[in-house]
């Protein structure tokens, strides 16, 4: 009985220890969580067509080296709080007869918008190379799912407990006045999961890194983090798979 129950401290002791050491991070604005001026909250009186604020920067960290990094896919799930989606958020490809679709969202993995250039806190992996954008934009009642991915013809070696810049989500503000309804309905975003692939396998972190951050909150929204990130059910294969 002793020595099931040490087995078991010592499981959830390692399991532990692997959620905080590795996880994901999002930030407002042109900042990786953790640097100075990240924010989990944005607000705007939404009174003009211009704001150059409304991107969400994601990042990772990993608990150990990677030497053969190719790619990042980026998921996320948004809430209002209104029973439906607003004009405001109805961000369509160009074919769609959204209210603001085109070009007002958009997927960057520009790193030199960070602070210092993604050299301080938050370093940019993919140097001005990769090619990606948005996989899916869509909503339904009062929710947003939203996805994308980054990748990188070459392999690219990343080092453990340091963190990554992801992707960065651009939303316009194009529209605002006097088009499209809802900008000032109070909404959040969170960081459901990053899946940083390899050439032969993907690891997908579902949690913050200890000290990081999985939601931003729009117009200071009142929703918890819960409402748009699903409960998770991390088990131990799970874990072993993070070594192997």
């Amino acid at each position: 009985m002793k020595k099931a129950l040490l087995f078991a401290g010592l499981l959830l002791a390692l399991t532990a220890s692997v959620a905080m050491a590795a996880g994901v991070s999002v930030s407002w604005k042109n900042f990786c969580w953790g640097e100075e001026g990240s924010s989990t909250d944005l607000t705007w009186a939404c009174t003009t067509n211009i704001n150059t604020n409304i991107r969400m920067t994601t990042s990772f960290k990993l608990d150990a080296d990677m030497p053969d990094f190719v790619a990042a896919e980026i998921y996320m799930e948004g809430m209002v709080q209104d029973a439906v989606v607003p004009d405001w958020w109805e961000l369509g490809d160009a074919t769609t007869a959204d209210c603001r679709n085109g070009t007002i969202l958009s997927a960057s993995a520009d790193g030199t918008v960070l602070a210092n250039g993604g050299g301080d806190i938050c370093f940019d992996p993919w140097q001005g190379g990769g090619a990606g954008g948005i996989g899916l934009y869509s909503y339904d009642g009062n929710r947003m799912h939203l996805n994308a991915v980054w990748a990188s013809a070459t392999e690219i070696p990343l080092l453990a407990n340091t963190e990554y810049f992801a992707l960065q989500f651009r939303i316009s503000g194009l529209r605002t006045v006097g088009t499209c309804p809802g900008c000032l309905v109070p909404a959040i975003w969170g960081l459901t999961k990053i899946g940083v692939c390899m050439p032969m396998a993907t690891i997908y972190l579902d949690a913050p890194y200890l000290g990081g951050n999985q939601c931003l909150t729009w117009q200071s929204s009142t929703l918890p983090c819960a409402a748009p990130v699903p409960a998770r059910n991390t088990t131990w294969g799970q874990v072993k798979s993070l070594y192997r």
